[in-house]
């Protein structure tokens, strides 16, 4: 805006803007001119923006602010056309209409897909005991069993049964983990095995 403003406000002046060698008071008279224009042209802006006088408005939370504005109106939903979640939130509260719908067949899968890779990882710490690679051990249950538990935790939401084999297949888990830390070969090799069987009850029901 600030160039269509010089341009127009130069054009109405007639102003040269080839190099001179002398200044004459007609010259210095137009920039003058041109000076008053654009000085008129930004105090017609600064009117546009603001009433003289007025003091700025700001609100707290919403209260005692100016919704014409384009800030306050977006800023607290005053302007939207639907109600919304908080306040301070843009999207509506959860409904039919929102793109996340918990339990979708999508996300069962996904969420089944986690726990299939989780339990081949699980399983083949069975090596690493026969090796006595306590800490490959750890680390791999470790490594693994944060996501395992997530998806787990899921699945067996809403399912008695499923939550109880779960809570017996964390319990194994650790105990496998303990033998390993103690470094017992014996110990670690039957606690595997009941972790195993422990996840095989549970994948039965999900």
């Amino acid at each position: 805006m600030m160039k269509v403003v010089l341009a127009f406000a130069f054009a109405s002046s007639g102003v040269s803007l080839a190099p001179s060698s002398v200044q004459t008071s007609k010259t210095v008279d137009r920039r003058a001119a041109v000076g008053a224009g654009v000085a008129s042209a930004f105090a017609g802006v600064s009117a546009a923006l603001a009433a003289e006088g007025e003091s700025p408005k700001f609100s707290f939370f919403g209260i005692g602010g100016n919704a014409d504005t384009f800030s306050e109106g977006a800023a607290y939903g005053i302007d939207a056309n639907r109600p919304s979640y908080s306040p301070y939130s843009p999207y509506p509260p959860k409904g039919e209409s929102s793109v996340y719908k918990k339990g979708s067949k999508e996300e069962v899968a996904f969420k089944k897909n986690v726990f299939s890779e989780s339990a081949k990882r699980v399983a083949k710490v069975d090596k690493y005991i026969e090796a006595k690679k306590w800490e490959e051990v750890r680390a791999e249950l470790d490594r693994q069993t944060y996501e395992m538990r997530g998806a787990m935790n899921y699945l067996a939401s809403g399912k008695p049964e499923a939550e109880k084999a779960k809570k017996k297949f964390y319990a194994e888990l650790e105990s496998v983990n303990l033998a390993s830390k103690k470094k017992d070969p014996k110990a670690a090799a039957k606690e595997y095995g009941d972790m195993m069987a422990a996840l095989d009850a549970f994948t039965k029901l999900i």
